[in-house]
């Protein structure tokens, strides 16, 4: 089974195949340049590069926020139009998850920082079970009550495991999550 990861949460843009969730290639695009000029073309270059095409996907993974809203969205429209029209499973992932490893305890928060502040996650379980944005500010006071793991690496041999134990969903229902309230919100 050949796996295409999308993620576009961040700054960066992530893509990789994987093969029976065994990493094969993966392309990062740091350029801190417009996510929708650089995601297809990157696509296009990773496929190349995996001597593959588009039909040998048959499987995707997509990381569905929280990060950045037009980041997220660019992603999340990609793998949803990608798995619509090759008729193929979609599943989906937090960018929270991305960083889950097996030695962060139970009970401890991960937390991935940002501009502002930080996304925080409740692990529990290897789960993440709650999702909350604190700015800078009460991030440090949280930490000093709480055990937090700030993400760091992502997780890239144990991505497509973790994700195949979650069911497929139908790409209409595929929708970016937000945690942090964008400006409009706050009023």
């Amino acid at each position: 089974m050949n796996t295409l990861l999308i993620d576009t949460h961040a700054d960066f843009i992530f893509l990789a195949i994987y093969q029976n969730d065994k990493l094969i290639i993966e392309k990062e695009i740091t350029e801190k340049k417009d996510h929708s000029t650089l995601c297809f073309q990157a696509l296009i270059k990773l496929l190349s590069d995996a001597h593959a095409e588009i039909q040998d996907i048959n499987d995707l993974i997509v990381v569905i926020g929280p990060g950045s809203f037009t980041g997220v969205r660019i992603g999340v429209t990609i793998a949803k139009t990608l798995a619509y029209t090759l008729k193929i499973p979609i599943r989906t992932m937090t960018s929270l998850e991305l960083y889950l490893d097996t030695k962060i305890d139970k009970d401890t928060y991960l937390a991935l920082e940002e501009k502002n502040g930080y996304y925080i996650g409740k692990i529990e379980k290897n789960n993440i079970i709650e999702y909350t944005y604190l700015k800078k500010d009460e991030f440090s006071i949280f930490s000093k009550e709480n055990k937090i793991y700030i993400c760091s690496k992502i997780n890239k041999t144990m991505l497509a495991k973790y994700a195949h134990q979650k069911q497929p969903v139908n790409p209409h229902l595929v929708n970016p999550f937000y945690v942090k309230k964008i400006e409009v919100e706050k009023k």
